[in-house]
């Protein structure tokens, strides 16, 4: 029995260790929240049930070092030492893909626009470049991609263009809405899900999480709202993460 409490003890301070304070860039604002995992570029935290996404340049510079030191992106020295995620992402598009097969793809589908000359690409980069056919809920998805350290697909982004407030309640709505009925006709029921968001929920460089699937491999899909400066879109993460829920809804 004692065996059993000390254990119970020790898993108990290692779920709270990941709660801490974090501060936005001016550290003029603050939240309690749980480190769940972070590719460099965003962090995931958990904070009263709610998944949130941070751009890691948008936090204070304090929680960019935590980050760093405790939790650094994996590094590659050899080819081969990262395990490339499998498994289907969006559209035909496969985790594991390099980019030459993704812009083939992309140039190949039918629900995608944006077909650009390689010379092109190599200029601006594949982010934004492409974008749903058919609008969702009357708005367009623009395309977003994050890559292995050795260059292999491990998340794709949709994201609506940034638009102000004032279309916060009717076309991002919308358009949040189409989205939860599409993804729960690809996923299946959601394995948590919230109200939309309000929009003084949010800040600058932040994702607010309300949906959550997994795919048949247990890749996550992640819908939510997001601001970028004082604008507002939809977004959606297609990520090889297996993200776990606070809470079964």
């Amino acid at each position: 029995m004692r065996h059993f409490l000390f254990l119970l003890l020790i898993s108990l301070s290692a779920l709270l260790a990941n709660a801490r304070e974090w501060k936005n860039a001016t550290g003029s604002s603050s939240f309690e929240a749980d480190y769940i995992s972070n590719d460099g570029k965003l962090v995931t935290l958990r904070r009263n049930g709610r998944i949130l996404t941070f751009s890691i340049e948008k936090l204070h510079v304090s929680d960019q070092e935590w980050l760093k030191t405790n939790h650094p992106p994996t590094k590659v020295t050899k080819p081969g030492e990262f395990k490339v995620p499998e498994g289907a992402a969006f559209d035909t598009l496969e985790f594991g893909d390099t980019r030459d097969v993704v812009i083939k793809k992309l140039d190949a589908s039918p629900n995608v626009d944006g077909s650009v000359a390689e010379a092109m690409l190599a200029r601006v980069g594949l982010n934004g470049v492409y974008r749903t056919k058919k609008t969702i809920g009357g708005l367009h998805c623009h395309l977003y991609f994050d890559w292995t350290p050795n260059n292999r697909l491990t998340e794709v982004t949709l994201r609506t263009k940034p638009l102000p407030q004032e279309n916060y309640g009717g076309k991002l709505k919308s358009n949040w809405g189409e989205l939860i009925e599409l993804l729960t006709m690809l996923h299946g029921n959601p394995v948590q899900g919230a109200n939309y968001p309000d929009s003084d929920e949010l800040q600058d460089g932040l994702i607010l999480n309300s949906h959550l699937w997994y795919s048949e491999k247990g890749h996550s899909i992640l819908l939510g709202t997001g601001q970028e400066s004082t604008n507002f879109s939809v977004v959606v993460r297609i990520t090889s993460q297996h993200i776990v829920p606070n809470r079964i809804e």
